[in-house]
């Protein structure tokens, strides 16, 4: 089924959840991969990498928002309604953190200089001239943001694995099978 309905998540909705978390695991390990690497196209060529599927979750999650928007989620399947406003708080804070992360990379790129150019497709507007002590807070934010990032998902994954083994309900496995 590709819609959600009460009682669970519909295929879109599943997707875009293990899309993006793919897709952010990916570039992690590439840009650890490209730090290490000495000055050069390689170099050049995984952070443009980098850079593109950064670009490319933006745009997945800002369509997994607008599916949200159109297509209700599950009823929540949590005992107290703390816990459930404290979920509903969390995925607020990891769509922030999902939107801003690439954001600021793409301002920060261009702060120092350097074009955003998904997959070599085209050019991303200039919102920002060079400017390299700018740069230099943003890549500091954008460093930040991803430890901060890191942990939450960390959270997140521990909170379904709770609803999981301890309160023994269908959180997790709604969002892994649908059901």
């Amino acid at each position: 089924m590709l819609k959600n309905t009460t009682d669970s998540f519909g295929l879109i909705a599943r997707f875009f959840h293990w899309i993006v978390f793919l897709m952010v695991i990916g570039v992690i390990i590439g840009v650890e991969i490209a730090v290490d690497m000495p000055n050069g196209p390689g170099k050049a060529e995984m952070i443009g990498m980098h850079k593109s599927f950064g670009f490319t979750i933006l745009v997945l999650v800002l369509l997994r928002l607008l599916w949200r928007l159109i297509n209700p989620r599950p009823r929540d399947l949590g005992t107290s309604s703390f816990q459930n406003q404290l979920g509903h708080s969390m995925h607020i804070f990891l769509y922030s953190l999902l939107l801003a992360q690439p954001a600021i990379g793409m301002l920060m790129s261009q702060a120092f200089g350097k074009p955003v150019s998904p997959f070599g497709m085209f050019n991303m507007p200039i919102f920002i001239n060079e400017n390299i002590r700018l740069g230099k807070m943003l890549l500091e934010i954008h460093e930040t943001l991803w430890v901060v990032l890191a942990i939450s998902v960390g959270i997140h994954a521990a909170a379904a694995l709770k609803h999981h083994f301890i309160e023994k309900n269908r959180t997790l496995m709604r969002m892994i099978l649908g059901r």
